[in-house]
């Protein structure tokens, strides 16, 4: 692979750890779990209601949008997905977090660390170029709201200083699902300024669509 292409298969995987309401991290020391958002819809429904004209019909053609944040958010994305599975199919899928190297490329080895009743901490590595990045994620699940939120295991040495976001699934009619994903990083400083560059809001898009068109296919389609 060329060292472009390293490169934007890294700008992806950062990408995928960047979601709605995730808190920035105090001085020091990585945010605790960001809270779930206030404004939780009553249903899938209610959620596309919410949106704008033009937000939901890019939604229902391109089946997954990037939503505007606030200016002085830059490290904040938020995103809606919509999946042709239920919400039971979806979950399933999404919480089978060995198998992400099966639609994310850039991740050289992705390991479960150890399983608690309600989650998992999940050791991920990638390769950039000539750099090899590691990091751990303690991920909480809630099955009864198709609930996943993670953030940056704190004992586990990283570059990255900040990590923390979520999925929201929700049921819509016709058995599909509308998503709501969001995440935030914060990278140290000691990262070189190219891969700084490379994360932003254009490489999410990439990465989300993988993540639906593996799920969609029941975990057969590969990028």
């Amino acid at each position: 692979m060329s060292l472009a292409r390293r490169v934007r298969a890294a700008s992806f995987a950062l990408a995928w750890l960047l979601v709605p309401c995730a808190l920035p991290a105090p001085a020091g020391g990585q945010a605790a779990v960001p809270a779930m958002p206030v404004d939780r819809p009553a249903s899938g429904q209610a959620l596309l209601d919410a949106m704008p004209k033009d937000v939901l019909e890019q939604l229902m053609h391109e089946r997954m949008v990037v939503l505007k944040t606030d200016a002085s958010q830059k490290d904040l994305v938020q995103a809606l997905v919509l999946f042709s599975q239920p919400p039971e199919r979806v979950w399933e899928l999404l919480i089978q977090r060995e198998r992400q190297k099966e639609y994310r490329p850039e991740l050289t080895d992705v390991q479960v660390v150890s399983r608690t009743e309600d989650g998992m901490v999940e050791e991920q590595h990638l390769r950039i170029a000539f750099l090899s990045v590691g990091y751990r994620l303690e991920e909480r699940m809630d099955p009864a709201t198709h609930t996943l939120t993670w953030h940056l295991d704190p004992s586990f040495e990283s570059p990255l200083q900040h990590v923390s976001g979520y999925w929201e699934l929700h049921a819509l009619d016709g058995g599909r699902t509308v998503a709501r994903f969001g995440t935030r990083v914060n990278v140290s400083s000691a990262v070189p300024g190219f891969l700084q560059n490379g994360i932003t809001r254009k490489n999410v898009p990439e990465t989300l669509d993988n993540t639906r068109q593996w799920i969609d296919s029941e975990g057969r389609w590969r990028p």
